[in-house]
């Protein structure tokens, strides 16, 4: 099989061989679930996970905006994609309702000054974030974490955060996707009701693929610290070039992901209020895998068929200067849906995902249906109907 533009540049969009080698070291009760679960060993009416994830190479894109424009809040966005990069998967088996306690890792090879400056903007705007995911009943705690200068190691900074997280065993999203259920999602793109701008819908993947085709030539000779070779950009882009009227190319490189665990708790309170969870049977956060990701629901002889939306117009954007084709575009980015939500086909979890989006301020997408496989394989396959074409994963 041909290798996408993604995979050329050194990046595993699917993450098969990090689950290949693990796959038999890891504790998982739960293999149909989003994230990895266990009893906790301590009350065996409840369940644990650990989850640990960042915002990815986003960190170079900053530097490269805070240096043309001396614009230190860029760097908070890195707090909302390393907290929901994490927060996001563990809300998507169900663990909103019991206690989180996070910490995080931030390695850095920085003049004094602006580390100290990336230290105050993450610690003010993870404040503002543990207070708005209080405002939706979420119970954090934060126990500090690590701060290293490694300069032999990194060439700007990787920000990482790590969640524990306790739920119990009746809140679960367990992954239980029967033939018949249906596919709802939420946009990417947009902007939610507790939101201050607009989002271009990139989250969190694919940021490699995307800098490298936007970001203009000159920039290999301009930062030659915040590239891995003189090739790496290969775009027409400036950092600060009109990419709408709301934002700038760099803008929407860097638009952060969405809470998606408010979303998802949003959904499990009406649906917990109608005594109707177990309608609900699977949700996948479309990161790494993007469109494809839902395959990762369930424990297998599921075909997922998606009808998906045109894509943003970042996406199309990406897509034309970069030349990958389009069924490669939707295994490496989300392309506009940025979750899936997976449930019975029953009036009380479709009006409960209607109240959901009004309350959230956001489009609901119906998408599609899933069928049980008749070959007996253990894997899922997922179609998707594109502007494009169909395209089998």
């Amino acid at each position: 099989m041909t290798q996408s533009l993604y995979e050329q540049l050194g990046v595993d969009p699917r993450k098969h061989t990090v689950r290949e080698i693990f796959e038999k070291l890891i504790d998982n009760e739960y293999p149909g679930a989003f994230v990895n679960i266990i009893t906790d060993p301590f009350c065996p009416s409840r369940v644990l996970t650990q989850h640990q994830d960042g915002d990815g190479s986003k960190f170079i894109q900053r530097m490269i905006h805070y240096l043309e424009n001396n614009d230190k809040q860029i760097f908070a966005g890195m707090v909302d994609d390393a907290l929901s990069m994490n927060s996001s998967d563990i809300a998507a088996s169900g663990f909103v309702f019991g206690p989180w306690i996070i910490t995080d890792v931030l390695n850095l090879s920085l003049p004094p000054k602006i580390k100290e400056l990336v230290l105050k903007v993450i610690a003010i705007r993870f404040l503002e974030l543990r207070e708005l995911y209080k405002e939706h009943g979420f119970d954090i705690k934060f126990l500090g974490g690590e701060t290293a200068d490694l300069p032999d190691q990194v060439r700007s900074g990787v920000f990482d955060i790590s969640i524990t997280a306790w739920a119990e065993k009746s809140d679960l999203i367990a992954g239980n996707v029967q033939g018949g259920d249906l596919i709802f999602g939420f946009p990417s793109d947009g902007r939610a009701s507790w939101e201050e701008a607009d989002n271009s819908g990139i989250m969190s993947n694919g940021l490699t693929l995307a800098r490298s085709c936007l970001m203009k030539k000159e920039y290999n000779e301009q930062y030659p610290n915040l590239k891995r070779d003189s090739l790496f950009y290969k775009g027409r882009f400036d950092n600060n070039e009109c990419f709408s009227d709301e934002m700038t190319v760099g803008e929407a490189l860097l638009s952060p992901t969405r809470q998606w665990a408010i979303v998802i708790k949003e959904l499990m309170v009406l649906l917990k209020e109608e005594n109707a969870l177990p309608l609900l049977h699977g949700i996948s956060i479309n990161t790494g895998g993007g469109a494809t990701k839902i395959s990762n629901i369930g424990q297998g002889d599921i075909l997922y068929i998606k009808d998906m939306p045109p894509p943003p117009p970042f996406f199309r954007l990406i897509q034309g200067e970069s030349g990958e084709d389009w069924k490669n575009m939707y295994q490496t980015f989300n392309c506009g849906v940025g979750i899936d939500i997976i449930g019975a086909d029953n009036p009380v979890f479709i009006e409960a995902l209607k109240r959901t989006a009004t309350k959230c301020g956001l489009p609901l997408y119906r998408l599609g249906v899933c069928q049980r496989l008749l070959s007996g394989s253990k894997k899922n396959e997922v179609q998707l109907n594109t502007f494009a074409g169909t395209f089998y994963y």
